[in-house]
């Protein structure tokens, strides 16, 4: 079989990486901090409060998860996973996204219902007695909070998240890792290049370009029919 079709380079903007944040968040307002994803989640699917075009091009998320854990939480399963500092709440988020950390992020704050979600977020935040951490510093979302929001401080933002964020922004996801080049964690692509603009682009039904795969705004009315969880007894 031939590979004169193989792709052979994907630049930044159509590389995939993975977000990973662990984030403090007050002790009592896990379920505040799920609400605030909602609304994170509801406005960047689907933007309708917002003027302009079609922004999820370049939001370019591929999947997310939002996990909120109790503060003095214990993990779920036998071993440890995801648990909460005793003083405070988490959040945890993962998403695959497309292009570079910073212009990810910067397509987010310029749409205002996005901002408005990023911004309930910082504002349940709580990064007081963390070591390495200035509560008060100019990456702290005690500083973004009381001078505008992300809109006006994306770049304390970027760090902000850098500072919580588990994965690595330069790690691209690849369908193939020599064992010379494994990494941990090791994150893996089953189709690296195939970003959210490129199948928005070119994948068609019945001759509809990206339009019936993925609608804008997204249907309401999908039903998911409900699956089976394994019989472990």
């Amino acid at each position: 079989m031939s590979n004169s079709n193989a792709i052979t380079y994907v630049g930044t903007p159509d590389q995939q990486h993975m977000l990973f944040l662990f984030l403090p968040v007050k002790k009592g307002l896990f379920k505040q901090a799920l609400e605030a994803a909602h609304l994170l989640h509801h406005a960047s699917k689907t933007a309708t409060d917002d003027p302009g075009p079609d922004m999820r091009a370049q939001t370019g998320v591929h999947f997310f998860m939002f996990y909120a854990v109790p503060a003095g939480s214990k993990s779920k399963l036998p071993v440890t996973t995801f648990q909460s500092m005793p003083d405070k709440d988490l959040l945890v988020v993962q998403a695959i996204y497309d292009a570079e950390f910073a212009d990810y992020i910067g397509a987010f704050v310029q749409q205002p219902s996005i901002a408005k979600g990023l911004n309930a977020i910082i504002s349940i935040m709580d990064e007081s007695n963390i070591p390495g951490i200035d509560p008060n510093g100019p990456n702290s979302a005690n500083y973004i909070k009381e001078n505008g929001g992300v809109v006006s401080n994306p770049d304390a933002f970027n760090c902000l998240l850098m500072a919580y964020n588990f994965a690595d922004p330069t790690a691209a996801g690849k369908a193939y890792v020599a064992p010379a080049d494994l990494t941990n964690p090791l994150f893996g692509a089953t189709f690296p290049g195939l970003s959210v603009s490129n199948i928005l682009t070119n994948y068609a039904v019945n001759g509809v370009t990206g339009v019936e795969l993925w609608p804008y705004p997204p249907l309401t009315d999908v039903e998911f029919a409900q699956s089976t969880k394994p019989d472990c007894s």
